[in-house]
């Protein structure tokens, strides 16, 4: 009986080494990324559909990066919705900024994807930056800077900004 109870506990053992050394760690501390809707800061209401429509579309083309699940995972845009809805936060609401990180602790993120655009000139100046959830601080390495298009072009500068930002992605 004795040997027994030792042959089981030694199993155990062996199975949860193996177990444990075959789950790669990394993959529980991949950084989880909230893309949130950006703030229109020229204040003209025409505008606000581009708050959620950049947003979405770089939610979109980070999902489908290839560093996604590698070195980053991005929160779906229905749990971003819901914590949205939940908090009331509309980016054209002066607390926008401070109430925003409520919504980022209840998504468990570690990094904030958002920014702010202004028009001037018939053109549209966008700057996306990536922000550690913790410290509140964007990475400015790292960011899309200063991107001036016209409005009907500016969806064509995601592919720009995704890869700006990227690099702060880990």
């Amino acid at each position: 009986m004795n040997t027994l109870r030792r042959a089981i506990v030694s199993f155990v053992i062996l199975a949860g080494l193996a177990l444990f050394t075959a789950t790669p760690i990394y993959s529980q501390s991949l950084p989880r990324v909230v893309v949130l809707p950006i703030r229109n800061m020229d204040g003209n209401i025409g505008l606000n559909k581009y708050c959620y429509t950049i947003a979405d579309s770089l939610r979109i083309v980070l999902a489908q990066h290839e560093q996604h699940n590698k070195q980053y995972t991005i929160v779906p845009a229905d749990s971003v919705e819901m914590v949205l809805a939940e908090f009331n936060l509309d980016p054209n609401n002066p607390q926008y900024e401070s109430d925003i990180w409520k919504a980022v602790a209840a998504l468990n993120t570690t990094l904030v994807v958002s920014g702010t655009f202004n028009f001037n000139g018939g053109r549209m100046l966008v700057n996306i930056y990536c922000y550690n959830a913790k410290t509140k601080i964007a990475d400015q390495a790292n960011a899309a800077k200063n991107i001036f298009k016209a409005p009907e072009k500016i969806l064509d500068m995601i592919p720009v900004m995704r890869d700006k930002i990227v690099p702060a992605l880990k």
